[in-house]
């Protein structure tokens, strides 16, 4: 595997996810912004298109709701986020902001292989994200000092994933950083570079989710970042299905770990894979290990079966 690339409490949003406003019966709330995919749609619409996703972003108060109404959202600009010594370049950007973002069935952020640049970008805040689609993302340059070409990368943020999909995205999927914390379920990953990426100390909790048909591997966690996979499925990855290195850690519970190459799960350095329940099956090798890396299956003390 050669692909390298303090958690706060979520008040607002814990709250919009368990008992959001009343709905009329035409699915729009008077807490919401209403964001449509172009100008035939607008009537009715508080902003138009992709810009105006990013104009709503920025002007949402704490808490607030955006909805995404149905239709392509094709990137026309973009902002760069400082990290690190390089730069993340985001579509549509989420900067010290508490909202949710929730996309009608249809609704699609959709890459342009002339305009290189990653999908969304969310940084410092407390997002949810339900029901979106991200497609076809891509890169100028494979390695440089501009991240491109990735589907949602996250730093240092608190991040709910329901029903999300992404497809066809050239670099990560979904990229945890710094110190976040990513909750999915329902995630769908498929034909992607690379499915989850963690690094740092970022947390994923992955439910009944799949990741599918990578390039790379499914979920590669690297420094001390620890990733919950529970009810999913893993199959078809070419670089690893799990992947873990130095001092990561990965627990799958109740996950078919199938057809993966050329490890179903692999652990490197100091890092530890621990699976229990599921199916670990028809991978190139069911299991590997490097360094001082471990991969515990069915471990009766481990699991606490």
């Amino acid at each position: 595997m050669n692909t390298r690339s303090s958690h706060f409490a979520m008040p607002g949003l814990l709250a919009l996810a368990a008992c959001g406003p009343i709905a009329d019966p035409t699915g729009q709330t008077d807490a919401e912004i209403i964001v449509c995919a172009d100008e035939s749609e607008s009537a009715g619409c508080d902003h138009v298109g992709i810009a105006g996703l990013q104009a709503a972003i920025d002007a949402a108060a704490p808490g607030a709701t955006l909805r995404i109404r149905p239709g392509l959202y094709t990137p026309q600009a973009h902002r760069d986020v400082p990290f690190q010594d390089l730069a993340v370049r985001g579509a549509v950007v989420i900067d010290d902001k508490q909202v949710a973002l929730l996309a009608d069935t249809g609704a699609i952020i959709q890459g342009d292989p002339a305009y290189p640049v990653s999908a969304m970008v969310v940084r410092n805040s407390e997002i949810r994200i339900s029901g979106l689609e991200v497609s076809g993302f891509h890169y100028k340059e494979p390695e440089d000092d501009v991240y491109d070409g990735h589907g949602i990368f996250t730093i240092n943020s608190q991040v709910m994933l329901d029903g999300v999909e992404i497809r066809g995205v050239a670099k990560m999927a979904v990229t945890g950083r710094e110190n976040g914390h990513i909750t999915a379920n329902g995630l769908s990953i498929t034909n992607s570079h690379l499915g989850v990426w963690l690094e740092e100390f970022a947390v994923i909790d992955l439910k009944d989710s799949r990741i599918i048909g990578s390039e790379s591997a499914a979920i590669a966690a690297y420094g001390d970042a620890t990733a919950n996979v529970t009810d999913s499925v893993i199959d078809g990855n070419e670089d690893d299905g799990l992947y873990t290195e130095d001092r990561a850690r990965i627990v799958s519970r109740r996950t078919a770990i199938l057809s993966n190459s050329p490890y179903g799960a692999r652990a490197a350095g100091n890092s530890e894979i621990l699976i229990c329940g599921g199916k670990l099956l028809d991978n190139a090798e069911a299991v590997g290990v490097e360094d001082n890396g471990s991969v515990l299956h069915d471990d009766e003390e481990a699991c606490g079966l």
